[in-house]
C-alpha cells in the first residue's frame, strides 16, 4: 500500500480520484458539497494545471514555491469559510487538513534544514485525507437525504440586533 503513495503514478491517481469525487459532489451534493468540490477543482486541479503553462521556477522565497503556497492559502481561506457556515461536520476536517498544508509552507520558509521530501509530503498528504473526507461527507449526505428528506445546507442565525441602551424590546434584555 505504501508503494502506491510513493509511486510515479501517485499524482495521476490522485487527479483521477479527485475528479471522480468532485463530479459526484457536483451531481449528488448540496451547496456545501458543491462549494468544497469547486474549491478543490479551482485551486487544486485547474490552478496546478495552469501552473504548468506558467514558468514559476524563478518565484521562490526560501525554497518555498510561492504559487503553490498562494493556492494553498486561498483554498484554506475558502474551506475555513465553508466549514464555519456549512451545516455539516466534514468541512471542518477538510479545513483542518488544509491548515496543515499551509503550515508546511511556513515550516519550509522558517527552517533551513527541512528535507524537500518532507516538505512535499506535508503539502501533498493532506490532499488524500481531504478527498477521503469529502467522499465520506458526500455519502453521508446522500444517505441522510434519502432517509430523512431535505435538510438545511447552511447554519442560519436568526439573531436580531442588540441595542446597547437596555431597551426591554431587545431580544437580549431578558438574558
Amino acid at each position: 500500500m505504501l508503494e502506491l503513495f510513493a509511486s510515479e503514478y501517485r499524482a495521476v491517481l490522485q487527479d483521477v480520484l479527485a475528479l471522480f469525487v468532485i463530479t459526484s459532489a457536483l451531481i449528488w451534493g448540496s451547496a456545501p458539497e458543491r462549494a468544497v468540490a469547486l474549491v478543490w477543482l479551482i485551486f487544486c486541479e485547474l490552478a496546478i494545471w495552469a501552473n504548468g503553462f506558467i514558468d514559476t521556477d524563478g518565484y521562490q522565497l526560501n525554497n518555498v514555491d510561492i504559487f503553490l503556497a498562494t493556492m494553498d492559502i486561498l483554498a484554506g481561506v475558502c474551506w475555513i469559510g465553508i466549514a464555519l457556515y456549512a451545516n455539516r461536520n466534514y468541512p471542518l476536517w477538510i479545513a483542518g487538513m488544509q491548515v496543515l498544508a499551509m503550515t508546511a509552507h511556513l515550516a519550509r520558509g522558517l527552517a533551513e534544514t527541512i528535507s524537500p521530501v518532507a516538505y512535499i509530503t506535508m503539502v501533498v498528504a493532506p490532499g488524500w485525507f481531504q478527498l477521503f473526507f469529502l467522499a465520506i461527507g458526500l455519502s453521508r449526505h446522500v444517505l441522510r437525504k434519502k432517509k430523512y428528506g431535505s435538510y438545511r445546507d447552511w447554519r442560519v442565525t436568526n439573531r436580531q440586533p442588540w441595542t446597547p441602551n437596555g431597551d426591554l424590546s431587545s431580544p437580549r434584555a431578558n438574558v
